[in-house]
């Protein structure tokens, strides 16, 4: 797992011209019923309605299913992060302040998966039902984040030989094709336009993105990702420059492969479809299905991460290295829930629509990489391919 960072050092605006005061006091003990803006130079008071107990009262009493709609997460895998979290050292590490406790580990959680949850979750939104300060959910947010980025190493990894074997077993028993480890592809999260350097985060679908690279087993589970690249790069350069190009031997085994689009080379261990110029021959036609047919795990992989996490549809922090921070957060949480919640969401949105503003700015950076193939890589597609039409 790797992300690249960014020299962007910006903060959110919503929370760069807040003063903090008692940086440390809990905001439980802040019974407020809102929060009320000074009158200053005759600007009106803004109120701000606070929701009171709203773990105690209201998400106890939850059934398991409207707990999930809501918090992206069965009770049982929400509660196990929790725990986990009240014992790491970040948690520990909150200094009990003029007498009052920090906020509990119970609400840190809860409040993140809530803010990743839900597309239209601003950070007011997720503070008033909280009831907590928006400096407050800043802090909050950066502490689960870096917690959840801790995990990481864990959760999202290469798989061990007999996981790597199952997988096998299941794409030769499913779809008749051999050797496949796993899938890899690139998506793109949406993002503002960035201050410093702008048109480097324009994709090929014309609006500013990140770009996430990943590779997931039979099971939808990511088991490597590359994120921070800006939306211009193409996908062959991401995968040319990540680690897990260095490592495709060690990680795919003697006989193994996993499987991309054209936009990747082809080669021993990474094979892709061949490119239709016009003139493919049935049998390829037929390889290509085939491969295709496999290789749709990723997408839906990602599909599904998008739709549990509707922040990723369209990500509005300022701050680049927080935010592809959060991507991989949502990752790691990807990785714990349970596939099958997936029905109680709402549905998948289209979130390539080209932004307006960048309608008129001249894409003049989109990376033409080209994917160079190794004679490997093409020997092994043509033996598969030779040995898939004698099946017929």
């Amino acid at each position: 797992m790797e992300f690249i960072d960014s020299d962007e050092d910006s903060f959110e605006e919503e929370i760069e011209n807040l003063p903090i005061l008692m940086d440390n006091i809990d905001d439980e003990n802040y019974n407020a019923v809102e929060i009320i803006g000074a009158n200053i130079n005759g600007i009106q008071r803004i109120q701000h309605i606070k929701v009171i107990n709203y773990i105690e009262s209201i998400v106890r009493n939850y059934i398991e299913t409207d707990f999930t709609m809501h918090f992206r997460l069965s009770r049982e895998v929400a509660y196990d992060l929790i725990g986990r979290f009240e014992i790491s050292q970040i948690y520990m590490d909150l200094q009990v302040f003029a007498g009052y406790e920090p906020m509990t580990a119970e609400k840190h959680m809860l409040c993140f998966l809530w803010f990743v949850g839900h597309q239209t979750a601003s950070y007011r939104d997720v503070a008033d039902r909280f009831g907590i300060s928006i400096s407050a959910l800043h802090k909050l947010i950066t502490r689960v984040t870096c917690f959840l980025v801790s995990l990481s190493a864990r959760i999202i990894r290469l798989p061990t030989v007999q996981e790597r074997e199952v997988t096998k077993q299941f794409y030769l028993g499913t779809k008749g094709f051999p050797g496949v480890v796993g899938a890899i592809d690139g998506t793109h999260i949406r993002i503002d336009r960035p201050s410093e350097d702008k048109d480097s985060y324009i994709n090929r679908k014309q609006y500013f993105s990140i770009h996430m690279q990943g590779v997931v087993d039979h099971n939808k589970k990511i088991i490597d990702i590359c994120v921070g690249y800006p939306g211009s790069v193409h996908d062959a350069r991401v995968f040319r420059e990540s680690i897990i190009s260095t490592k495709l031997e060690d990680f795919c085994g003697d006989d193994g492969y996993i499987l991309g689009d054209t936009a990747y080379p082809c080669l021993k261990h990474l094979l892709v479809p061949y490119k239709d110029r016009g003139h493919m021959t049935r049998a390829q036609v037929k390889f290509n299905q085939k491969l295709s047919s496999c290789r749709v795990v990723v997408e839906n992989a990602f599909g599904s991460l998008k739709q549990r996490f509707r922040q990723l549809y369209y990500m509005k922090l300022k701050n680049i290295v927080r935010l592809i921070e959060i991507i991989v957060a949502c990752c790691v949480l990807h990785n714990l829930a349970n596939a099958n919640d997936l029905q109680l969401f709402e549905p998948p949105i289209n979130d390539e629509d080209p932004d307006d503003e960048v309608q008129i700015v001249p894409n003049a950076n989109v990376d033409e990489n080209v994917a160079n193939d190794s004679d490997d890589g093409k020997l092994l597609r043509d033996e598969l391919c030779r040995q898939f039409a004698m099946r017929n």
